[in-house]
């Protein structure tokens, strides 16, 4: 009778730790939906049960014939399948206990996958693991255990699971690990750069609550597996308590120290992971083991979880930490901390642990590899996971058409995502969390709807052309100002490639450099030129800038801005700034830029040459003055055509100002293409030009630089061209001259010469020489030519010829001049006032053109005689025929203003020049000078004879009377005298005289 009553108590404890332990289905229920989001929450909550009864179900048909039937050499079971609970109560409530420990099994794996993991793939896998793996390897550790016996294979060996470390979590654990390498982690849950980000569980309390659960349910499933109400009963609820909350504490008190936040989650998993750890010896270790046993629990938990997280394995739960990491913890715990009494294997410690390490492996083996294979097999029938956009929306809506105020909100946000459509809105409940969620949520989108109102406007009515494209270069949308621009509609454009449509041939490289510059996040604005679908090229400035979205480059903005005006009066600007506006040539600022590149590129490059070619027109004053402005500028134009015709396409021809032009020759073969296209240039410029039905004719004075490797800057080069360019109109016009280092050498020194002649006027340096001029018949004095001379303090005398070509050229021939006046008239007076009969006497100065033309030349004259009080019939002026010629006009006005006056006009070195002997008419002269360089060679050159000859005769016809200069022999006077020349100068009667002795010479004529 009492055995009786003992068996049925033993049967009732097993029935009600079996009921304790289907606490852990709820238990496990509220701490996986607590841990996962809200729009999961239902799924996970369905897995759980779904799991269960399929579970059980399976379990009662083959799981446990498999696992506790009649074994078949310790694998597997051949009896009790489709269990029958009719003929003894207490395999009914061993089945009914062993049933709750398949469903917690099952369940493990549940929480891990949550968030992701299709709802028939997930069944799948739990009637795998409750009809294949659990049993079996249940099979291996505790077949005969309803019958106090060790049948299977590991139980034979020694093998210790007394409530499941191992059985249940570890199995559980490897499947769950198995199935989270295969389906990869939750959207979110790792960033670009691989660091973890922690998703927000949706319910903390709930986690929590679920965990209270299971360690109630945890008393009945250690407990319970005595499998009898005896003393051990108290003893192993004890320990499971002590394991849990040792390890609880722990895990908190180190996760708080690493992070600095007392997270709840690692009392959770450090409380799961000890009663996990415990469950394997709860029945022979001692308490202080159970506590060590927990403590040790709770670091394994956290080093597997932060092992995951290193390997990129999203565990939603911690189900592979804390059962997989706690469960082999635990078990292999038994051999270091379980009494050999209790365990009555007769194994030492270190045969204990390789019999429970053979375990851990054969678990391994079974579970891992296998689940592999099957999630591989059913991942590509039906897809392990759910896509993107199910698990986006939440596993409760895709899965299970849950409909909830947020499914709600996620289907419209997809909708609004896939559409576009902004003006739909989210149904509101004012009195709900999700209700204030999705008014928020309202308020954001009406706020976006404005800005993106605002955009659209911009965007469509900017008369800029803007196009978005995607990274791929296809056109995404285009505006209006693409079309007025382009020419291309909206709808001819989708999908295209916009490199295709509008960028031409020539740019095809570009365009692909920027699109990868602003690929990479740049922007970038660029001048360029795109094609119209017409096929005409616009000049553009071009601004692109990528659209980045998530830190991620999506596309890119091009905007086009139409610059075809400002190009057009850019090129406006550009001719004035760099070409003249007459001929259309490139002018000096242009020139002088070319020259200093051409400079600068034959520092790089010695076999670079170039050389310099400048030359202006001679005459070009002449031509002006005679037939006006309008002829002057017709023929620069001209000339300027014909001289682009002597150069190259690489060459340069400029226009510096005036009539002064410059060539640069570039990359030439040889010295000889420089000299020909000089030749060239001097031919065009020899050749009349028609204008006007009038021939008009001019020539060049041409300047060459050659040597250009010694020149550091433009300006040098070009005043070497300037200084041979006159070299050459020096030697007679009409020619060139190449510059060298002399011609360099002569112009430094006029330019010392120049300075120095300014001081000179001001420091009286200068005094007048006097050359007589003789009577040929009586040979008394006629007059003096008054002839400057510079008495240099240093340099002594300086003749005239080194200094009057240069006051000429610098302008100071009009003070020296004045001052050559206003000294001969002052001399003239001395010269009246000390000797009486001087008064017949004359005196005779030179006037330059320059001089002669200024306009206060006549008032200046005559105030000069009125200060000297001189008689105005004793001045002769003398003038080059030259002047005359070029300044005709204006010469025949104040020729006759000269004359009025009563002074004598004289033409100067007459025969030299290119006038027209009919001229000599028009003037009001008084008379000639024959050059010296006829009278020198009469002798010798018989044309030089006929033409002294003539120009006497001439003057005799017309009344004038003529000077002979530079007679230096007496033959040559008496030739004279036979010619009846009236007068003479030269060296044969007396030099140019200081002031005292051309006074002396006079006192001895008149004494």
């Amino acid at each position: 009778m009492d055995n009786e009553i003992s068996h049925s108590i033993d049967i009732l404890w097993i029935v009600i730790s079996g009921s304790l332990v289907f606490l852990m289905q709820p238990g496990f229920m509220c701490l996986e939906s607590g841990m996962t989001r809200s729009k999961n929450s239902i799924n996970v909550a369905i897995k759980n049960l779904a799991d269960f009864v399929f579970a059980v179900l399976l379990f009662w048909a083959l799981g446990f014939g498999i696992m506790f039937g009649q074994t078949l050499s310790g694998v597997f079971g051949t009896k009790l399948f489709f269990f029958s609970s009719e003929n003894d109560a207490f395999l009914s409530a061993f089945f009914f206990f062993q049933a709750m420990f398949c469903g917690t099994a099952t369940t493990i794996f549940s929480g891990a996958v949550a968030e992701r993991m299709r709802f028939v793939s997930y069944l799948l896998i739990a009637i795998f693991l409750s009809t294949i793996i659990y049993p079996i390897f249940g099979h291996w550790a505790w077949n005969g255990l309803n019958h106090g016996e060790k049948l299977g294979w590991l139980a034979r060996m020694g093998f210790i699971d007394f409530a499941g470390s191992t059985v249940v979590h570890s199995i559980g654990g490897w499947l769950a690990l198995a199935a989270l390498i295969l389906i990869g982690p939750r959207e979110g849950r790792f960033n670009k750069h691989n660091q973890s980000i922690e998703i927000t569980a949706w319910n903390i309390p709930l986690s929590v609550l679920g965990t209270l659960l299971l360690w109630f349910g945890w008393f009945g499933f250690n407990a319970g597996s005595t499998l009898a109400l005896n003393a051990e009963v108290p003893s192993i609820i004890v320990k499971t308590i002590l394991a849990g909350a040792s390890s609880a504490v722990v895990y908190l008190l180190t996760g708080w120290y690493l992070t600095g936040i007392p997270g709840i989650n690692f009392l959770i998993n450090g409380s799961i992971g000890g009663l996990v750890a415990i469950t394997a010896s709860c029945n022979s270790v001692s308490a202080m083991g159970a506590i060590c046993i927990g403590t040790i629990s709770a670091w394994v938990c956290m080093s597997t979880e932060r092992l995951l997280i290193r390997f990129k394995i999203d565990d939603a739960v911690g189900a592979v930490p804390v059962h997989l990491g706690c469960g082999i913890w635990g078990t292999l715990a038994v051999a270091i901390w379980g009494d050999p009494q209790i365990l009555a294997t007769g194994l030492s410690r270190m045969e204990q642990m390789g019999v429970q390490v053979l375990g851990i492996g054969a678990a391994f083996v079974l579970s891992f590899p296998l689940s592999l294979i099957f999630l591989w097999i059913i991942d590509k029938k039906y897809h392990l996971r759910v896509t993107k956009s199910e698990e986006l929306i939440g596993l409760n809506v895709s899965e299970h058409g849950a409909k909830t105020e947020t499914s709600d909100l996620f289907a419209t946000m997809e909708k609004q995502a896939k559409t576009g459509d902004l003006s739909l809105r989210v149904p509101v409940d004012p009195f709900t969390e999700i209700g204030h969620i999705a008014k928020g949520y309202n308020h954001v989108i009406e706020a976006l709807q404005h800005q993106r109102a605002y955009f659209t406007q911009l965007f469509k009515n900017s008369p800029q052309a803007i196009v978005i494209i995607d990274r791929d270069g296809k056109i995404i949308s285009t505006n209006k100002g693409y079309e007025n621009m382009f020419g291309y509609s909206q709808d001819e454009v989708k999908s295209k490639l916009n490199r295709e449509l509008i960028v031409p041939d020539d740019r095809i490289d570009e365009i692909k450099t920027i699109n990868q510059t602003v690929l990479n996040g740049k922007s970038i604005s660029k001048e360029t030129y795109r094609k119209h679908k017409d096929g005409r090229v616009i000049p553009v400035l071009m601004l692109g800038y990528p659209i980045n979205i998530d830190d991620q480059i999506d596309g890119v903005f091009y905007i086009y801005d139409d610059i075809s005006e400002r190009k057009i009066f850019e090129e406006q600007l550009y001719q004035q700034a760099f070409y003249d506006s007459l001929t259309a040539l490139p002018n000096r600022a242009l020139f002088m830029e070319r020259l200093n590149h051409a400079i600068e590129r034959r520092k790089r490059r010695n076999n670079y040459k170039y050389a310099l070619i400048m030359f202006d027109l001679d005459r070009f004053k002449r031509v002006n003055d005679s037939l006006g402005h309008l002829v002057g500028d017709e023929l620069l134009i001209q000339m300027a055509d014909r001289f682009k015709k002597c150069i190259r396409s690489v060459d340069t021809v400029a226009r510096l100002g005036g009539d002064e032009f410059a060539i640069l020759l570039e990359e030439f073969y040889d010295v000889k293409d420089v000299i020909r296209v000089a030749r060239r240039v001097r031919n065009e410029a020899r050749t009349a030009v028609l204008i006007e039905n009038n021939e008009v004719y001019v020539g060049a004075s041409i300047g060459i630089v050659l040597r250009v490797a010694i020149y550091d800057n433009a300006e040098d080069i070009l005043r070497d061209a300037d200084i041979a360019m006159y070299r050459a109109k020096d030697s007679g016009k009409g020619c060139f001259k190449v510059f060298n280092k002399k011609m360099h050498d002569e112009a430094l020194e006029s330019v010392v010469i120049e300075n120095n002649l300014r001081n000179a006027i001001t420091k009286n340096e200068l005094v007048l020489y006097y050359q007589p001029i003789i009577k040929t018949g009586t040979e008394e004095i006629e007059g003096f030519e008054a002839l400057v001379r510079w008495i240099h303090p240093q340099q002594g005398i300086i003749p005239p010829g080194k200094f009057i070509p240069q006051a000429e050229e610098s302008g100071l021939i009009i003070p020296l001049g004045r001052w050559v006046i206003c000294e001969a008239c002052r001399q003239l007076n001395i010269w009246n006032e000390t000797i009486p009969k001087f008064h017949d006497l004359t005196v005779s100065v030179n006037v330059s053109s320059k001089q002669f033309m200024q306009k206060d030349f006549i008032d200046f004259i005559s105030a000069t005689l009125e200060k000297y009080t001189c008689n105005p019939h004793q001045l002769k002026i003398e003038l080059t025929e030259s002047v005359l010629m070029d300044y005709a006009e204006a010469s025949i006005e104040k020729l006759n203003a000269l004359k009025k006056m009563g002074i004598k006009l004289i033409i100067d070195d007459f025969g030299t020049g290119y006038s027209s002997l009919s001229y000599l008419n028009r003037f009001p002269i008084d008379g000639l000078k024959i050059d010296r360089s006829f009278i020198s060679n009469m002798n010798e050159s018989s044309e030089d004879m006929e033409i002294v000859k003539t120009v006497l005769t001439l003057a005799q016809h017309l009344g004038l009377n003529v000077v002979a200069e530079g007679v230096e022999e007496k033959n040559q006077l008496s030739i004279l005298k036979d010619l009846s020349c009236e007068s003479v100068q030269g060296f044969y009667f007396a030099k140019p005289l200081e002031e005292k002795y051309a006074t002396s010479m006079i006192h001895q004529k008149y004494s």
